[in-house]
């Protein structure tokens, strides 16, 4: 198998993993099984009667099952109740089909975020405000308790990871003009970057759109997956990952739903964190061969701030 850290260490495929199911879970239909997506640890296939099933792409993630079902009872407490969690169920163990435990989890019917009719985008950034509210309302003290923790150090500090990613963000001048600025500010950077010092909030760490799910007749957030990250930060984290997948407008509409308050250097990190990652992000997916135009739009989304005017002002006019 390949050694890129973002591919997997064994052979899955189609049938293997009907197989591994069948092996394990034989009350369950998998007659219509369908791959339904992979990330970076785990590849998902939903069956006919609706259990998504995800195996570990590399042996190291099959340890990652019993902390996130502590992370989803725990957020599921503080949630809206209309929000729903991939609570696992089903833990499969080795086969001879599939060399580690893989998990299953009931199917929660949606769209990702950024495939909404724009015109219901208002309701989505509504719901996403109050949910991502009830998250870093959590206390600490419960967060901790269901094992949750801050990272050693601050992710974006992270030397080796921090010059890995300017090594490729390198390859991408040229690419587009904007994309060429921020690569250019990415090099100005100096280490180390000024870490999050303010009260720390359970996060969940990867909001990417892939993984807020959307009823797409009305526009509400109807689930959110892939906890596997989740950590206690810099609420401002977060958020990032709306103002590079669907714009500032969109993201200080949530905020206006958001009912914490917000400390003075909020935006600021906002950003920062937008900026930085969207680049990194399109270096990643530049090396991977994978969306590369969706990254460039994430850049140009992070990198509008001088001309963007925020959803409120834009409708008092």
């Amino acid at each position: 198998m390949s050694s890129y850290p973002w591919e997997p260490d064994r052979l899955l495929t189609l049938e293997g993993a009907r197989s591994a199911i069948n092996t394990c879970f034989p009350e369950i239909d998998t007659r219509g099984l369908a791959h339904i997506g992979s990330g970076w640890e785990f590849d998902a296939y939903l069956t006919s009667d609706d259990w998504v099933f995800r195996f570990p792409r590399r042996a190291y993630c099959a340890d990652f099952f019993e902390p996130e079902a502590h992370v989803h009872r725990l957020v599921s407490e503080y949630l809206p109740s209309t929000i729903a969690v991939p609570r696992v169920q089903l833990i499969g163990q080795p086969t001879k089909e599939f060399p580690y435990r893989f998990a299953g989890h009931r199917f929660i019917p949606g769209i990702a975020a950024d495939g909404l009719d724009t015109r219901l985008l208002p309701a989505l950034a509504r719901d996403i405000g109050a949910a991502f509210g009830a998250l870093h309302s959590i206390p600490e003290q419960a967060a901790r308790a269901g094992g949750v923790a801050e990272m050693p150090m601050d992710d974006l500090g992270q030397k080796e990871w921090f010059d890995r990613g300017l090594v490729l963000a390198a390859e991408l001048r040229g690419l587009d003009p904007v994309v060429d600025a921020a690569v250019h500010w990415m090099g100005e950077l100096t280490l180390p970057l000024h870490p999050y010092d303010g009260p720390l909030h359970v996060i969940h760490h990867d909001m990417g759109p892939d993984h807020l799910i959307v009823d797409p007749g009305t526009g509400r957030l109807v689930g959110i997956i892939d906890w596997t990250d989740a950590i206690l930060g810099d609420p401002a984290r977060d958020f990032a990952v709306l103002v590079t997948s669907l714009g500032w407008d969109f993201t200080e509409a949530a905020l206006g739903s958001y009912p914490l308050a917000v400390d003075r250097g909020f935006r600021e990190r906002l950003r920062f964190l937008a900026r930085l990652l969207s680049v990194m992000w399109l270096a990643e997916a530049h090396e991977q061969r994978a969306d590369v135009v969706k990254h460039v739009d994430w850049v140009r989304n992070a990198c509008a701030t001088d001309n963007a005017t925020t959803y409120a002002a834009r409708n008092q006019t």
